[in-house]
C-alpha cells in the first residue's frame, strides 16, 4: 500500500506535520481557484492545516467554512486564527494599522 501522507514542514513557524496527501491537495485545489498567486494557496493550505491541527477541527470541515466566502472574507479568517496562535507581539491583518503605546515605545531602544 503506497504512503498516502504528506510531510508539511514550515521554519518560519516551527511546523512539522504529516497530513494526509488527499486532502492536501482538496485543500491546495481550493485555494488555488480563489488565487492569483502559487505562493499565496500553498501558504493559505499549510496555514489551514496548522489551523486544523491547533484547533483539533478536521481540516475539511473548516474548508467547507470557506466555500461563500470571498477573497477577503477568507483573508481575514485566516488572519484571526493566525493572530489567536502567534506570538502576541506579532498582529496579521488586513490593512490594520498599528497604533504604538506611546508610553512603552518610548521606552524601547533602538
Amino acid at each position: 500500500m503506497a504512503d498516502s501522507t504528506l510531510r508539511l514542514f514550515n521554519q518560519f513557524y516551527d511546523l512539522d506535520l504529516v497530513v494526509n496527501a488527499n486532502e492536501y491537495e482538496v485543500v491546495l485545489s481550493y485555494f488555488k481557484s480563489k488565487t492569483t498567486q502559487e505562493k499565496t494557496a500553498q501558504s493559505y493550505t499549510e496555514n489551514l492545516f496548522r489551523i486544523s491541527n491547533q484547533t483539533d477541527i478536521d481540516v475539511l470541515t473548516l474548508l467547507d467554512s470557506f466555500q461563500k466566502s470571498d477573497d477577503m472574507t477568507i483573508t481575514a479568517v485566516m488572519a484571526y486564527f493566525l493572530n489567536s496562535f502567534s506570538d502576541k507581539t506579532v498582529m496579521f491583518g488586513v490593512n490594520n494599522v498599528i497604533v504604538p503605546n506611546n508610553g512603552v515605545a518610548r521606552n524601547i531602544v533602538q
